[in-house]
């Protein structure tokens, strides 16, 4: 599968609420969708895909997949709070 089909299938993953590294990783390889490409470099290349934060739980820290947590653009501005 090309890098663009992969990034929409992580869009419409992510399209209900925010995932990290690992659960992307884990549905991509439940789905059977392979590439060559790195999962955070996907991700990174994709300005509709933002990285919202950083997951920071014991024993699962692992410096090949940084737990960062990602949601869609579209889901941000929809959540984000209103400055006043």
């Amino acid at each position: 599968m090309d890098v663009n089909n992969i990034r929409a299938s992580i869009k419409k993953y992510l399209i209900k609420k925010p995932r990290n590294t690992a659960e992307i990783s884990s549905w991509l390889s439940s789905k059977n969708i392979i590439s060559n490409h790195g999962i955070v470099e996907i991700l990174e290349s994709d300005a509709s895909i933002i990285r919202i934060g950083v997951v920071r739980k014991s024993g699962m820290i692992d410096k090949k997949l940084p737990l960062s947590e990602w949601a869609t653009e579209d889901w941000v501005q929809y959540h984000e709070r209103s400055v006043k």
